[in-house]
């Protein structure tokens, strides 16, 4: 059993209730200021993704690297994915934060669209830095979208459904912020009339940066002439399940939902959630909905909102908490 407990969260006083809390993550951070190398990683379809690394000066052979992964319409440029880098580098952390296939610096690299089930890239990610640094230790923080996938992928390898990667002993600690893990019920949440804005910010989104080479397919084209989704489970029904090989929305939720692996998950692994979050229910982290195993740690604060966790000082709460994670604290 996991003993990690922080300390409350405190909210800003006038960034109070889930949906502020939300809207408070989008502000721009600026660039990360490091000197930055960029490594681009083909996959075994051909699509690519790409890791931004910051490596401190004197980074040992034994040291800590720590993947990013970023959430939905995200990149390595994400305001988090920046914070936390700075933070960790400044730790003597390897920092590298991915692109994930069509985001980012990734986006001319992408015949495939990305989507919650593609545990398969942060694998592929994760044999990359294993190569680059072999004696090294290694570390996850995924936000949202990612922190699905990522669950995904370690719950399937401790099922025995997927082979242990050569450095699956290396991966000390996982964090997973506000992941989606069941896609079925969050589509079902979205679906909400008072949720329809966040539906057409991500719509908006997710469209605008549809990469060309997916644009140049004759399925993509043949469905963007129907009618534009305007909701997140029409688009996934419209575009993500039938282009990603799914036969639809609930068959491409059941098949990617990391909620089906949690209890394989046998790495030292944080999930840390919000009851006020409004894109990814609470009842999804509930006991009696999923069998849990004990190497996971859930910490569910009243307030954050989605990857919010704006404190008081309006500084975020689960920097902090990552900080701490990642030192050793409590297991």
């Amino acid at each position: 059993m996991i003993s990690f407990q922080p300390p409350a969260f405190q909210q800003h006083r006038l960034l109070r209730g889930g949906h502020l809390q939300t809207l408070a993550t989008v502000t721009p951070t600026g660039p990360i200021g490091l000197p930055t190398h960029k490594h681009t990683i083909t996959l075994p379809d051909g699509d690519a993704v790409v890791l931004h690394e910051t490596c401190p000066d004197h980074w040992p052979d034994d040291g800590l690297s720590l993947l990013l992964v970023h959430g939905l319409s995200g990149c390595h440029a994400a305001p988090y994915m920046i914070r936390l880098a700075k933070r960790f580098h400044n730790q003597g952390v390897r920092v590298f934060r991915i692109d994930m296939r069509g985001c980012g610096d990734a986006f001319g690299l992408a015949k495939q669209l990305t989507h919650a089930g593609r545990s398969d890239d942060l694998i592929a990610a994760l044999d990359s830095i294993f190569e680059l640094a072999p004696h090294g230790r290694l570390g996850v923080i995924a936000v949202s979208l990612g922190g699905n996938q990522i669950l995904r992928a370690i719950g399937r390898i401790g099922a025995g459904l997927d082979s242990h990667p050569r450095w699956y002993d290396k991966l000390e600690r996982i964090a997973a912020i506000c992941p989606p893990i069941d896609l079925a019920r969050c589509s079902d949440n979205m679906q909400r009339r008072i949720l329809r804005p966040y539906n057409y910010y991500f719509i908006r989104q997710l469209m605008s940066r549809i990469p060309p080479g997916v644009r140049e397919r004759a399925d993509f084209a043949a469905r963007d002439a129907a009618t534009r989704p305007r909701t997140l489970r029409e688009l996934d029904d419209q575009f993500t399940a039938p282009l990603s090989g799914f036969s639809d929305a609930l068959e491409y939720y059941q098949q990617s939902s990391a909620a089906h692996h949690v209890e394989s998950v046998l790495v030292p692994s944080l999930v840390l959630v919000a009851e006020d979050d409004p894109v990814v229910p609470v009842d999804c982290f509930d006991e009696s909905k999923h069998r849990w195993s004990p190497a996971i740690k859930r910490i569910v604060s009243k307030h954050g909102g989605h990857v919010g966790f704006i404190d008081r000082n309006r500084n975020c709460w689960m920097d902090n908490v990552l900080a701490d994670w990642f030192a050793g604290d409590g297991c």
